[in-house]
């Protein structure tokens, strides 16, 4: 049966740089990153905009799916704002296939998050909008939670391989 990992987490905390490292260190496995999935120019999530990011991740996530060398399909999401929507959408489009889905939440402190941001270049103006808007709507998502305070990228990825049996 195929793995589908889920990692989720709050704005810059590092769910993109966690996944790639968990792709390099699991045999058999890629990565689904929805930023290339929805840029658009504006981006906005709208009735009529959502359908086709949607439709993008899904498709790419069903084509791993359905390649017989790929075990484990690797993706991360963001929840705030109508995010949420488009993940349930997403999840809903997986039912077309049997796979054992293994979400987690990633979770540290403010200020390590901060920490995460500044080190990633963001602008003052994006990283209070990410404080502010992106991280208490992981306290309501009942997924086990890895508190990655204080641990690098690869101590984080060697942690969800394992509590996954990947």
């Amino acid at each position: 049966m195929k793995n589908l990992l889920f990692v989720c987490g709050a704005n810059g905390i590092g769910k993109t740089s966690i996944c790639k490292e968990i792709v390099k260190q699991t045999p058999n496995s890629a990565y689904v990153d929805s930023d290339p999935c929805r840029m658009m120019n504006p981006f906005v999530l709208s009735d009529e905009t959502i359908p086709t990011i949607v439709n993008n991740i899904s498709s790419l996530i069903l084509n791993y799916m359905d390649c017989s060398i790929i075990k484990t399909v690797v993706f991360s999401y963001g929840f705030h704002g109508r995010r949420k929507e488009v993940f349930e959408m997403i999840m809903k489009n997986m039912t077309e296939i049997e796979h054992r889905f293994i979400p987690f939440v990633l979770w540290c402190g403010e200020d390590e998050n901060i920490r995460r941001m500044n080190e990633d270049h963001r602008s003052i103006e994006r990283i209070e909008r990410s404080i502010r808007n992106s991280r208490e709507v992981y306290h309501n998502v009942h997924y086990p939670v890895i508190n990655i305070t204080n641990l690098s990228v690869l101590e984080v990825s060697k942690i969800i391989i394992e509590k996954a049996e990947l």
